[in-house]
Parts: C-alpha cells; sequence; structure tokens
C-alpha cells in the first residue's frame, strides 16, 4: 500500500470550510478505491493560488519541506487548480515532485496517469490560443485592404515617422536621429552618445518611454525607413521571421524614404556577422534528442571551407557518430504528419472534449489570454491619451490620434465582450489539429514530441519517436521508427 497525503484549498467568498470538506472526503474515498494509505491532510484556507501568492500559503509550503523528507509517495488533491492557478505553475510543480519521485494525483481529473493530465492541459492551452487567434480573422481583412493602399493600420508609427489621415510623413526632428543612428551602425560605432543626447533634449519613443538599446536594434531592422510600405496580417511563429517577415504585404517606394536602400543592407550585413558570434540558436528539435547512450544530444554549427554544417552531438562524449541536423527535423516532422493520421485526430478530439466536459480551469487559463490581450491594447490606448495632453502636438496629429484611439477603444470592447467557447467542437478541434500538422514548425513539434532517440546505422540513422500523447493514443500510432 502506498503511502499519500491530501492537499486542499479554497479561495474565495464563494467557498468556506465546507468547500475543504468536500475536497477531502473525494480524496479520501479515492484513496480508499487505489489502495493508499493517508498519512496527512494539509488545508490552506482563504489563501489565493496564483502564484505571486503561494509564499502565503502555509499548509502548501510545509508540503513542499515533507516532499523533500520523502515521507510519502502520492499527493492528493481534487482538481489541478488547488495547487496551480496556470499552465506554468502547474509544470513546475510537476518537475520538483518528479524529481522526489512524489505522483500528483487530481482525483476528479484522473485519466489515469500524471503526464496524461498534464499534456490534456497543455493541449487545451494550445486550443484556446488558436481560438482566439482566429476571433479577430474578420478584422484582419479590412486591416489587408487598408494595406494593399500602403495606409497606416493602426499601433505606433515608427520613430521617424508620424501619421497623417492615415498617410505616413516624415517627423523631420526624429528622422535626424534615426540617420545618426544608422550612420553609427554603419561606421561599426556605439550609440551612448546618440541616446544621452536624446535623453537631454527630451526626445522619446512614441510609447513616451526613453529610447534605449532595445529601441534602437528595432529600428536598425525596420525597412520601412528604406520607403518600403510592410504590413503582416498574422504575427510569425518564428523568431527570426518576425525580423524579415516573409510572408508580409510589400509595397515598394511606397513611403518618403528616411535611409537608402543600399545604407540598410548594409547595416543588416553588419549586425547579422555580429549576430553569429555566441548565438544561441533555436533549432527545430532543440532539447528533444537523445543518444543511444541515453544522454541529450545537443546541436552545433560548424563551418568548414565557407559552408556551414549543424549537427547534434552526444553531451556526454560517449563515442556516438553525430548526426545531421537536417535528418532530425526530417525525421520530426515526417512522424508529426503520421501522429496526427484522420484517426489519431478523432481520438485526441474526443479525449479533449471528454478532458473540457469537467475541468473549469479550461476557462480561467482562456480569460487570462484574453485579459493579456486586452492589456496590451489598454497600454497602446494610454499611451496615445499621453501624446494628447502633452498639447505640444499639430491640430493634424491630434486628429489623427483621436482616429486611433477610437479604433484602439472599439478592438478593446471586442475583446471584453468575448467570451470563451462553453465547448470546442469536434470540428474546431481537428482544424487546430491541422494547423499544427501543416505548420509542423518547432511548437508544435515541442507540443507533441516528448523524446527522439537517434540511433545511427550503416547506411542511416534510426529514430524512435515517442509522442507526449501515448496515454490519448495508446503504444499504436504513439511511438515510431523511421
Amino acid at each position: 500500500m502506498k503511502d499519500a497525503v491530501i492537499y486542499a484549498r479554497y479561495s474565495s467568498d464563494k467557498q468556506d470550510e465546507a468547500s475543504i470538506d468536500a475536497q477531502v472526503r473525494a480524496c479520501r474515498e479515492y484513496a480508499a478505491s487505489k489502495g493508499y494509505a493517508v498519512l496527512e491532510v494539509y488545508a490552506d484556507e482563504a489563501v489565493s493560488g496564483k502564484g505571486s501568492k503561494t509564499a502565503s500559503r502555509k499548509a502548501y509550503q510545509k508540503l513542499l519541506r515533507d516532499v523533500n523528507k520523502g515521507r510519502f509517495d502520492t499527493i492528493l488533491i481534487h482538481k489541478y487548480d488547488r495547487v496551480a492557478r496556470n499552465l506554468g505553475e502547474h509544470v513546475n510543480l510537476e518537475k520538483k515532485l518528479k524529481d522526489r519521485a512524489v505522483e500528483l494525483i487530481a482525483v476528479a481529473q484522473d485519466f489515469g496517469s500524471s503526464a496524461e493530465a498534464k499534456i490534456m492541459k497543455t493541449l487545451m492551452w494550445s486550443l484556446s490560443e488558436y481560438y482566439l487567434d482566429n476571433l479577430s480573422n474578420e478584422t484582419k481583412k479590412g486591416h489587408r485592404e487598408t494595406a494593399m493602399k500602403a495606409k497606416h493600420n493602426g499601433g505606433y508609427a515608427p520613430f521617424g515617422y508620424d501619421v497623417v489621415n492615415q498617410e505616413y510623413v516624415v517627423n523631420e526632428l526624429e528622422a535626424g536621429y534615426v540617420r545618426k543612428i544608422f550612420d553609427a551602425a554603419a561606421n561599426r560605432e556605439g550609440f551612448t552618445a546618440i541616446i544621452e543626447e536624446l535623453a537631454a533634449a527630451g526626445i522619446t519613443g512614441k510609447r513616451g518611454k526613453p529610447i534605449k538599446y532595445t529601441q534602437i536594434y528595432e529600428m536598425l531592422r525596420n525597412e520601412k525607413y528604406t520607403g518600403t510600405y510592410i504590413y503582416t496580417p498574422q504575427e510569425e511563429e518564428r523568431r527570426e521571421d518576425r525580423r524579415s517577415k516573409p510572408n508580409a504585404i510589400r509595397i515598394e517606394n511606397a513611403l518618403p524614404q528616411i535611409i537608402s536602400k543600399a545604407q540598410f543592407m548594409e547595416v543588416q550585413r553588419i549586425m547579422t556577422e555580429r549576430k553569429q558570434t555566441g548565438k544561441k540558436a533555436g533549432y527545430l528539435c532543440s532539447g528533444l534528442v537523445y543518444c543511444q547512450c541515453g544522454a541529450k544530444m545537443h546541436g552545433a554549427r560548424s563551418v568548414s571551407k565557407g559552408h556551414e554544417y549543424f549537427r547534434y552531438y552526444c553531451s556526454k562524449k560517449c563515442g556516438a557518430p553525430s548526426i545531421r541536423m537536417e535528418e532530425v527535423d526530417k525525421a520530426a516532422v515526417d512522424y508529426l504528419h503520421k501522429l496526427l493520421s484522420p484517426e489519431n485526430q478523432d481520438k485526441i478530439a474526443a479525449a479533449l472534449r471528454q478532458y473540457q466536459a469537467g475541468e473549469k480551469n479550461r476557462v480561467e487559463d482562456f480569460n487570462k489570454a484574453l485579459q493579456k490581450r486586452i492589456e496590451a491594447k489598454q497600454g497602446e490606448y494610454d499611451a496615445l491619451m499621453k501624446n494628447l495632453v502633452t498639447g505640444a502636438l499639430p491640430p493634424a496629429v491630434v486628429a489623427d490620434i483621436g482616429k486611433q484611439m477610437q479604433t484602439i477603444k472599439a478592438e478593446i470592447v471586442q475583446l471584453q465582450e468575448t467570451t470563451p467557447p462553453t465547448d470546442f467542437t469536434v470540428g474546431q478541434i481537428k482544424a487546430w489539429l491541422e494547423v499544427l500538422k501543416a505548420s509542423a514548425d518547432e511548437k508544435a513539434i515541442h507540443l507533441l514530441i516528448e523524446r527522439i532517440e537517434a540511433t545511427p546505422g550503416e547506411t542511416k540513422t534510426d529514430f524512435n519517436m515517442q509522442s507526449t500523447l501515448k496515454s490519448v493514443l495508446g503504444e499504436i500510432g504513439c511511438g515510431d521508427r523511421t
């Protein structure tokens, strides 16, 4: 018989001691049915579960100390939101418990293993993000039409430009500093003197904040200064693509030029050179690849005779040969396509619908993602309001800012009126899975693949893929050798 303890918590005036009793009773019933011996009950009353409040949860802190002492094998809770209010907190706790060989079980959400509950929460979070992204499709259509006319599409104009009647016009004062910044970059000089000069003159960025190195870096990467209009209908998933904007709408010579194209390209070359040294690469399968000896394999870039090579090497240097990175990436993408077959999509959709039926925390997570977007829009609105109250802007600029504020306020209202779906349909879940399948990017790979074991052979490398969905799909369809 395994030793277990129970943790219970209530946090608002809508709950009371009876809520604690109900949680403990459900845990005791589960323990009796599964053969656990309950050693102790830890209870926090009227204390929030938010990350910033965990220090004030005395029973929870005692529970963690007892985990380190090895007093028990299992912690029983009613639902996952009793110990963590978001996915990040839950995953961190799971890691701590795993290091001590302690299992966490939510008795009202038990899918047979804590690993499944964990991946279910991860999938639901990703699905909620997908749902939110698609809410704005109609708005994006209007933005696209505006972009095709090279008109300003909301948000802040780049430092160096103002917007009048949705048209970009050069702000000569700011543009002078943009040219200074590009000249300094082209001459491989520092920016300290320029930053100090801007501060002394009281010149700030468009958000009203002092200009620092981060803002300068953004300016140096902004192609609009060359006169090219750029609008990205949807933010790129990969970090490097957010700079190059491969899917953006581009219209040459649509804006008044501040920097020549030749100087802009020269500065990009210099910045790329600097970036190569010491860069931490975001490889597609980074952190997932394991050597035949069981150790992790680390990705590395090398240059020989003017050619770049990317390979994975055993971190323990066991003597196993290195593996070409493109070979690993291709195997992972092929496996992802097999994993998300129509048959498996049906199984995943069924599991998610079963999970969401009894999961209150799903709505909470959705609302948190929604609130984050509202706060970002409110920040844009407040910054524009700050510019208005300075009283130093020409009437045309004031009118344009007023229009921007109206647009942002309408977006905020739309977000505030958005409610989480009462239930994700099979169609919505499958549409999301098809997006993951089509993109097969780093995010999708890390969401659905847990481990890639590489065994070099005489002619090719054998890859044993392990999916995070093993508890949902079973052994068949989850593990794969390529």
